[in-house]
């Protein structure tokens, strides 16, 4: 399921609609009224909002916006983006809400806990992967202030040649829907770019005799990530986990230790994943999928 920010938005406002208008009669929704005029505020805005903006277009006092503002963030339905100003976004547990009752809620709520013990190890940008079709999607993630988010916010399509979770993923899948994922033009995003059939199917074979994937100046000059398939009994590997940011900082912990990381969450990820199977949108499992080899 793709989450589009205009979806996002729409919906915080819905929702922020629909609670005021059954609660309208009663006297005592004031201090409500404010918190969801502050959502919605900063579910329309095209960026992040200051607190000075978000007083102003929610007509209350300075004081008064930004104490409402911390019980938000203390509550993780907003939080900042990352700069010398401290502007504020939604935060990942109102857009997880705002698609609750899916698959896509469902599993980004099971593996979070998961993600954000990640996170503060890394101190990057930790997320997870799933086969749909025969494309590759960012489903859950868990950011620092300061972390990557623009190429694997949930919902966003991952490359097939050149994003590090997907070929994680597509390395172990069936010659058929490779073709599938790799069919039409690959665009070649940076010198790195590897766009030859030839070249990606060297990547792939690399990633099952390793057990790991990298993405190291293939998709933006400066961003890296590294990522692991997650295998599941009687599935196969349809979904990956990977860390991104910038490479400067991704190296400066060795590949080795970086990997024992990623590969510690294995277990407990695929045991969340198999507890519920995904819906058909999950992706097609391979007919014979290849299986990691022993290391």
């Amino acid at each position: 399921m793709i989450i589009e920010k205009a979806r996002v938005r729409y919906l915080t406002c819905q929702v922020g609609l629909l609670i005021r208008g059954t609660m309208s009669t009663a006297k005592n929704d004031l201090p409500l009224e404010r918190y969801f005029r502050i959502l919605e505020t900063i579910a329309v805005a095209r960026g992040g909002l200051g607190v000075s903006d978000i007083a102003e277009r929610c007509d209350l006092p300075l004081a008064t916006a930004h104490r409402l503002l911390q019980n938000l963030q203390s509550a993780d339905l907003i939080g900042t983006a990352g700069g010398k100003r401290k502007d504020y976004l939604l935060g990942q547990r109102l857009l997880r809400l705002l698609h609750a009752g899916s698959d896509a809620a469902w599993l980004a709520i099971s593996v979070q806990p998961i993600l954000d013990s990640l996170v503060d190890e890394f101190g990057d940008t930790c997320y997870l992967a799933r086969l749909s079709g025969h494309e590759v999607i960012s489903v859950a993630w868990a950011v620092p202030n300061d972390g990557l988010r623009a190429n694997v916010i949930p919902g966003y399509t991952l490359a097939p040649h050149v994003a590090a979770s997907a070929k994680a993923i597509l390395a172990f899948q069936s010659e058929e829907l490779i073709g599938r994922a790799l069919k039409g033009p690959l665009p070649k995003l940076t010198p790195e770019t590897k766009i030859s059939r030839k070249e990606i199917d060297a990547d792939y074979e690399a990633v099952r005799a390793n057990g790991f994937a990298t993405c190291w100046n293939e998709m933006e000059l400066g961003l890296g990530a590294i990522a692991v398939p997650i295998p599941l009994p009687d599935t196969g590997v349809i979904y990956s986990l990977g860390t991104a940011g910038l490479i400067d900082r991704l190296t400066r912990r060795p590949l080795a230790r970086s990997l024992k990381v990623l590969r510690s969450a294995i277990e407990p990820l695929s045991k969340a994943l198999s507890e519920r199977a995904p819906s058909g949108d999950a992706g097609d499992p391979p007919l014979r999928p290849k299986r990691l080899r022993s290391r």
